[in-house]
């Protein structure tokens, strides 16, 4: 069968697979095996195909050649991570979700490669690139490779003051969180760097860090800064508070239940405690 296939059309399991619509993911991620490994076997460029993949109308052709860039890494980095930037800029969101995922994985597998290139891709005027910055940062956390902690912060560093609901929809709940699961001491210290800007996206950022369920278990430390933070009058940021006193309190009652109680009697922190307090 392998003989056969060889003298078939190179993008043979492109074209089956493009005009289905319904094609599912696993099914890309197939095609993108099987014709990753024939060009291994035919001793051709798989970045080249990927390339001419990224170009095609079809969203199953895009689809696939995010899923062939992660093949092609070691053949050129800097050209590969080219492609994948204007894939996770495509107009289809399912082509974007892929490209962010394919990104993801070269990250971790690469990040010390991959780390410089992303720090570029924070300018992108694209809100989707930028997101892929911050899908990627989240999931290379890992408490095994601590010394990417540093890295990780200062990567996402730039980003919390982006605006772009793309983008802070996942920074400060998902990504933030996932730092503090990986890295609760470092994360923290950043965490306490950062509530000392004036900028009130970048405060919304620290304090939705603390409704991820990784901060339960720093609840009595996160008080230090959302105790700060709750003095802030404006709507987005003593919300954000109350959305993480909600969320540690559902979960640590024993810590936040009581600071509420305090915060009632508090002129300056009173609706915040109420607005928490709806919720618990």
């Amino acid at each position: 069968m392998r003989k056969d296939g060889a003298h078939a059309s190179p993008l043979a399991d492109v074209d089956a697979l493009t005009g289905t619509p319904g094609g599912s993911s696993r099914g890309t991620r197939l095609a993108a095996r099987r014709l990753a490994r024939r060009l291994a076997d035919e001793q051709l460029p798989v970045l080249d195909r990927a390339q001419q993949l990224s170009q095609r109308p079809e969203i199953q052709a895009r689809l696939i050649a995010c899923d062939l860039v992660p093949f092609s890494f070691d053949e050129d980095p800097e050209e590969a991570m080219a492609v994948l930037h204007d894939l996770a800029a495509d107009g289809d969101p399912a082509v974007r979700a892929a490209a962010v995922a394919a990104c993801a994985r070269i990250t971790r597998t690469h990040f010390g490669r991959i780390v410089e290139v992303l720090s570029g891709w924070r300018d992108s005027p694209s809100p989707h690139v930028r997101r892929a910055v911050v899908v990627s940062a989240a999931r290379a956390a890992e408490p095994t490779r601590l010394e990417r902690a540093p890295q990780l912060m200062r990567l996402v560093d730039p980003l919390l003051a982006d605006r772009d609901p793309t983008v802070r929809r996942l920074l400060g709940p998902s990504a933030l969180g996932a730092f503090l699961g990986a890295y609760p001491d470092v994360t923290f210290d950043s965490l306490i760097g950062w509530s000392t800007s004036s900028d009130p996206q970048v405060l919304w950022n620290v304090a939705m860090a603390f409704t991820s369920a990784s901060a339960a278990p720093l609840a009595k430390r996160a008080l230090i800064v959302l105790r700060k933070l709750a003095l802030d009058e404006r709507r987005t940021v003593w919300r954000a508070v109350a959305a993480a006193m909600w969320q540690l309190g559902r979960r640590r009652p024993d810590v936040v239940r009581p600071e509420l109680e305090r915060w009632l009697a508090e002129e300056t922190r009173t609706k915040v405690a109420r607005e928490a307090l709806k919720f618990l």
